[in-house]
């Protein structure tokens, strides 16, 4: 993927300068007005709301499905923790969750021979769903699964997003030494 950027038009001032937000692993972020937010995802799951009415986005990058009871609950590096510390950081109400677009991506089995104990993207695509459902959040685009990392990205300004299959193609691929 080609990264580019675009000089500030004279008009521009720092206060109106887009900021693009890397989501590590484990994190999550909101962004308002000019924001970029951004994540890279293989088995991790990414879910953002998009909230038009109040002008703001969120991002969780998910590394696993379930927190073990002495992790804090305010975070991302589970899905549990992740929807309600997103919702709590936008500043969202119950009243306000039909408001809330949902985007969720990753998930992916990202090795051909796992066992059961390590199918991490299947497992986190399950929590996304079990726990958007327990929070009582519509889901308007999925794409969760496959064998390969996603990109997914949101853009504040215009309450879009969009979700990059990555394919290595066959000169990317490692090739076994004979």
């Amino acid at each position: 993927m080609k990264n580019t950027a675009t000089a500030p038009s004279a008009k521009s001032t720092p206060a109106t300068m887009p900021r693009c937000l890397q989501v590590q692993i484990g994190k999550l972020e909101v962004g308002e007005r000019s924001d970029q937010l951004h994540a890279l995802l293989g088995s991790c799951v990414g879910i953002a709301f998009l909230w038009k009415k109040r002008g703001c986005c969120g991002l969780a990058h998910c590394l696993l499905p379930e927190a073990p009871a002495r992790e804090p609950a305010f975070g991302a590096r589970y899905v549990s923790q992740a929807v309600p510390s997103l919702l709590r950081l936008m500043g969202a109400a119950e009243a306000d969750y039909p408001d809330i677009e949902v985007v969720v991506a990753g998930g992916a089995h990202m090795f051909q021979h796992q066992t059961p104990r390590l199918q991490v993207g299947q497992k986190n695509a399950a929590a996304a769903h079990k726990y958007l459902r327990q929070w009582g959040l519509n889901v308007s685009y999925c794409r969760l699964g496959g064998h390969h990392g996603r990109t997914l990205t949101v853009d504040c300004t215009t309450q879009s997003f969009a979700v990059t299959d990555i394919i290595a193609t066959q000169e990317e691929r490692p090739h076994a030494r004979q």
